[in-house]
């Protein structure tokens, strides 16, 4: 009725006018008692997700998981109080486009029929998000979701980080987790850098399947289950792409579990020295020409630009070789 639109919404995110409760459901990180495989007994525990179907999975205080338990299985814990209303103003962390990982931002707006306007920190903006999908900051969380916690980053672990925000990783060690999320980092280079975001940092080793700008990919358009053609527009650096897909729609923050590689794009994508290639000078959007003078054998690479520019140490996703085909682990046009 705004005027939005929005195309190939799940039938599990839409409900017919009249009729909708919604107010006694529940929200991830809710603390709450369930009654444990239906047996009679109630235990406390926490809303680790909700499947959006009016069954939660459920992170029990005693160290048990279930999961798809059934709305009428859980009761709220007392004691949560009304401090739980979301307010405009208020810090969040929500499901950017309803996928698994939070984002922090904040309330911009309180549309008033359960759903909030939220301002991410990363500067993107979405509208109408769903109260489900949205829940306060608070400091105790320790979000290790789906992935069993194997990204959580310690004091000591070797790290590259995106320094400044400014697109380009750096190596360096995590010198201080600030509790909050956030961490001092001691860069390889000497330079030193306060409370990182976690978003911009990302664990050394592993990168090999991650994917670079320009890779012709399918992906499972917002996590329903069918793959479309596409390719990737933009890395994130946080294992999130933005992809434009071949029949014009748009989709950003991808998670990597949700691409695939496009069959079909040849061997020669290894990049060596004298290949003629297109780089994002500096990390900007824009592809430059030029030509491969050094691999300095850490996945970065020395380029001579045809407008007579140098740069040293460029990452790989930020490298495609002109008129190539794509690898066996790593992609691009």
């Amino acid at each position: 009725d705004d005027g939005e639109r929005e195309t190939r919404v799940e039938e599990r995110l839409i409900k017919k006018k009249d009729g909708g409760g919604g107010s006694d459901s529940f929200r991830e990180g809710d603390k709450i008692e369930a009654d444990y495989r239906g047996r009679g007994k109630f235990y406390p525990g926490k809303i680790s997700r909700d499947r959006g179907d009016d069954t939660y999975d459920i992170d029990y205080d005693d160290g048990e998981r279930e999961t798809r338990v059934a709305k009428r299985l859980i009761r709220s814990k007392e004691g949560s109080g009304g401090s739980s209303k979301l307010e405009e103003g208020d810090k969040v962390e929500a499901r950017y486009r309803g996928r698994e990982k939070y984002y922090p931002g904040k309330i911009t707006r309180d549309r008033g029929d359960g759903t909030y306007d939220i301002s991410y920190d990363d500067g993107e903006r979405e509208t109408r998000v769903e109260e489900r999908l949205i829940r306060k900051k608070d400091r105790d969380r320790s979000r290790s979701r789906s992935r069993g916690g194997d990204d959580r980053l310690s004091e000591g672990d070797k790290v590259e980080a995106d320094y400044r925000g400014r697109g380009k990783f750096y190596k360096g060690k995590i010198s201080r987790d600030r509790g909050d999320d956030t961490y001092d980092i001691a860069y390889d280079d000497g330079e030193r850098e306060i409370r990182v975001a976690k978003r911009l940092i990302r664990k050394i080793g592993g990168g090999s399947d991650s994917f670079r700008e320009g890779d012709k990919i399918e992906a499972d358009y917002r996590g329903r289950g069918k793959f479309y053609p596409g390719k990737i527009s933009r890395d994130r650096g946080d294992d999130t792409y933005d992809i434009d897909y071949d029949d014009g729609e748009r989709e950003t923050r991808v998670a990597k579990r949700l691409i695939r590689s496009k069959e079909g794009s040849g061997g020669s994508s290894k990049l060596e020295e004298g290949d003629k290639v297109e780089a994002r000078y500096r990390g900007r959007e824009k592809y430059y020409p030029g030509k491969i003078t050094r691999d300095r054998g850490d996945g970065t690479y020395d380029i001579s630009y045809d407008d007579g520019e140098r740069e040293t140490r460029v990452e790989e996703r930020l490298i495609k070789k002109k008129d190539g085909g794509g690898g066996s682990d790593s992609f691009r046009e």
